[in-house]
């Protein structure tokens, strides 16, 4: 708490001094070489992330209705597939029925850590989980599958028997996927980011995670963003770049792009989120929760671990080694 307050009233004495015409950094008049100087970018920056907070308390506050609910009517609607799916085909079946109470998705890690809890579901030698002989009497059939690169991955199957149960047990999933929000899928690791190290040094000090880094930006008049996102494995990089992005936040934009990145990870693998601001992958009341929520159900459905690495400040550095890679 100190030192969160001690970086607001730094960054106050910033914003103040610039109202004011003077350089909080040379203490001269403000002039062009100001807005381009990195402690006054990381300070904008750092209010950025406040503003955003502070947004998302509001929102929070004004509109509470964001737990997942189902209705009698809207349960009757449920659809059992015919053949074999897979758990995120099966929370897509759950929201497509529950999209009109405009609360959060349903969430395939809520449905496996729901199994996993009740001994369905086990970890396995590789990323991810598979099932038990108790899950195997409900239905969960677990394939070990080989990726072109010759790596192996398990693949849940969930039968009609067991969509019809995991139907049946909803209440139960929700209840305890209530209970447990503080250390189901929000308990994500977070990694502290060694300052005396580079970006560089740090990505080259894990050969064998696979990094995504995001950056974005947009136009708050015309509320148009954008992002250029890495997928960074082994020495290999893969560029998506989007503009045009409708919105008026920069995580947002930063978001989309390790979403669109997490879904082009063709393989279960090990991954560290890195960028230089939070994002809100701890904070279910955040205002772009929906994306973290996506991330997370591809993450599972791909059997990938992750972690988030976060180098605030560290922004200009983060935004040259991108560019270095394109």
């Amino acid at each position: 708490m100190e030192n969160e307050i001690s970086y607001l009233e730094h960054a106050k004495m910033y914003i103040d001094c610039l109202a004011n015409g003077i350089d909080p950094v040379s203490n001269l008049p403000v002039n062009a070489d100001t807005l381009r100087n990195e402690q006054v970018i990381a300070c904008f920056e750092y209010i950025s992330d406040v503003l955003e907070r502070d947004i998302c308390n509001i929102e929070y506050d004004k509109d509470k209705k964001n737990d997942f609910f189902i209705t009698d009517e809207q349960f009757a609607e449920l659809n059992i597939y015919e053949n074999n799916r897979k758990v995120s085909e099966i929370a897509d079946e759950i929201n497509r029925v529950t999209q009109v109470n405009k609360t959060r998705k349903m969430s395939a890690v809520w449905i496996n850590n729901w199994l996993e809890a009740e001994g369905y579901l086990c970890k396995s030698d590789l990323n991810g989980r598979i099932s038990t002989e108790k899950g195997k009497h409900i239905g969960i059939t677990t394939e070990r599958r080989k990726a072109k690169d010759g790596n192996e991955y398990y693949t849940n199957l969930y039968s009609p028997q067991t969509q019809k149960f995991i139907f049946e047990h909803l209440n139960e999933i929700i209840a305890f996927r209530n209970e447990h929000s503080d250390n189901a899928e929000e308990k994500i690791e977070n990694i502290d980011f060694p300052y005396e190290l580079s970006i560089k040094e740090f990505i080259q000090r894990q050969p064998d995670k696979c990094f995504i880094l995001s950056v974005g930006s947009c136009d708050t008049l015309a509320k148009r963003g954008s992002y250029t996102a890495v997928l960074l494995f082994k020495g290999k990089s893969k560029i998506l770049k989007k503009s045009d992005i409708p919105t008026n936040s920069s995580n947002k934009c930063i978001l989309t792009g390790i979403l669109d990145a997490v879904s082009a990870i063709k393989m279960p693998t090990d991954i560290v989120i890195l960028t230089s601001t939070p994002l809100g992958f701890n904070t279910p009341k955040s205002i772009n929760y929906s994306i973290c929520e996506e991330i997370f159900r591809i993450l599972e459905e791909k059997n990938c671990t992750f972690s988030i690495a976060v180098c605030q400040g560290k922004g200009s550095e983060l935004n040259d080694f991108i560019q270095s890679l394109e």
